[in-house]
């Protein structure tokens, strides 16, 4: 019983529309936060997306052990790419995976970075190395982590964000996907 409820708790807290409230706040209450850099509002919105992820996970771990978290996990990333708040639609949900790999195996979300940071250095594609990083996450949990909880947990996160990321390889392979491009290059 203790599962199902961290399970649609996370989901719930997975569900949470961070960027539209972001977005929200601060339309509406604008001269109180004018002391934040408007550079930094990505970060705080990745910030607070990760911590959807970590939040889910380790209520799982705490209130049901390694099953519950494995399964708020899953259940925080399924609630951020199908969002109840936003009639089943949502965000591709990597950052919120990002946050639950931070709780389940922090070296494997460590590869990830850098994995992340290295294809989107070669390939200036966020969505690309979003699915390239998914990918070899998926390789790497089955190499170097035999922890089922670890791998049901890559593997349930990788296919969601593979799924939610096929329309835009398809926008890639037709030259209609926008690069990245780094300011120190030209």
């Amino acid at each position: 019983m203790t599962i199902i409820f961290v399970t649609v708790i996370a989901y719930l807290i997975g569900s949470l529309p961070v960027s539209f409230l972001w977005g929200w706040a601060r339309f509406r209450h604008r001269p109180m936060i004018s002391s934040v850099n408007p550079p930094n509002d990505p970060l705080v919105v990745l910030g607070i997306q990760v911590g959807k992820g970590v939040t889910a996970t380790t209520a799982g771990l705490l209130f049901a052990g390694w099953a519950g978290a494995a399964m708020a996990a899953i259940a925080a990333v399924v609630g951020e790419v199908f969002s109840v708040f936003r009639r089943f639609q949502g965000g591709d949900g990597a950052v919120v995976a990002a946050g639950a790999l931070l709780v389940l195996s922090p070296i494997l979300i460590l590869l990830g970075v850098v994995i992340y940071g290295l294809s989107l250095l070669l390939t200036r594609y966020f969505s690309l190395s979003t699915m390239v990083t998914a990918v070899l996450l998926m390789v790497l949990s089955l190499v170097l982590f035999p922890q089922v909880y670890v791998i049901l947990v890559v593997f349930a996160a990788g296919g969601l964000v593979l799924y939610r990321h096929w329309g835009d390889f398809g926008r890639w392979k037709r030259g209609l996907e926008i690069p990245f491009r780094f300011k120190w290059f030209r």
